[in-house]
């Protein structure tokens, strides 16, 4: 004990572990290096998974911050963090809490062992969603493209500015029908189509638009549902500053009914 108490380290420059055969750590003017035996290659340095900025990070870390990560499934940052599973996956943050943030994605890493590691919010990192992530602080469209910002999810595929986008929504009879697609904030509706192909029951009415404005693009005296046509409202028509799902509200409880609403949307450009 009093001689491991004195130890200050080693005059020579290469320190070596586990015998003759047995790799080291090697200084090189200022700078630490793992190396092999006879210290004429580098050798291979294992360590946990990085929890601090000043924390060395291991490859599978670096691999899952910095490419396209596919998400499986979404997390409210207010509860638990869960346990890693027999499979590797990854989680985004759709609500804000004390122990996760939209913008942060959760990495199971697969092994069965501890609990799911928070990889953090970083400008430019991008998801790619394999299912639709509702119910949270903010909601999020499968087989989408999205994009850190800094301060939100930004979903590359249909921001492209300048280009039309046809949104198709087939409808039943239904109450309330919404599109998988969300329509991007700061949109411009150029127009509306509602297509009856099965004429609904007497006494129905529709309309379309978006939670909390049902009526925004097609009000109910616009189109007899019916009478099997094509409803057509030629427009410009701010979607505004939410991403929202398209929504159809049907009303009168039909026995019968089918058909097509379409909308053709821009994010112009300046």
């Amino acid at each position: 004990m009093g001689l491991f108490s004195r130890l200050a380290g080693v005059v020579n420059s290469f320190f070596q572990l586990g015998g003759p055969g047995g790799p080291g750590f090697n200084a090189n003017s200022g700078v630490l290096e793992a190396k092999n035996s006879g210290n004429t290659a580098f050798a291979i340095m294992r360590g946990a998974t990085p929890v601090g900025d000043n924390d060395l990070a291991t490859k599978a870390y670096v691999d899952s911050i910095f490419k396209p990560i596919p998400v499986s499934l979404q997390f409210n940052g207010n509860n638990a963090l869960p346990a890693n599973s027999g499979t590797e996956q990854y989680y985004v943050v759709t609500t804000t809490g004390v122990n996760a943030a939209i913008g942060q994605v959760l990495w199971d890493d697969g092994t069965g062992v501890g609990t799911v590691t928070v990889l953090a919010a970083k400008t430019g990192n991008e998801i790619v969603t394999t299912a639709n992530f509702s119910g949270g602080t903010i909601n999020l469209t499968t087989n989408q493209n999205y994009v850190w910002s800094g301060s939100a999810w930004v979903n590359i595929s249909p921001n492209v500015t300048g280009a039309e986008y046809c949104v198709d929504l087939p409808i039943t009879t239904a109450a309330a029908q919404s599109s998988a697609t969300l329509i991007p904030a700061n949109a411009i509706v150029l127009r509306s189509s509602l297509q009856v192909t099965t004429p609904y029951s007497a006494g129905t009415t529709i309309s379309v638009g978006q939670t909390g404005s049902t009526s925004l693009l097609q009000a109910t005296g616009d189109s007899t549902p019916t009478i099997a046509n094509t409803y057509d409202a030629p427009q410009r028509t701010a979607w505004g500053a939410s991403a929202l799902a398209l929504l159809v509200t049907i009303a009168g409880a039909p026995s019968a009914g089918a058909g097509l609403a379409t909308v053709t949307y821009t994010v112009p450009t300046a």
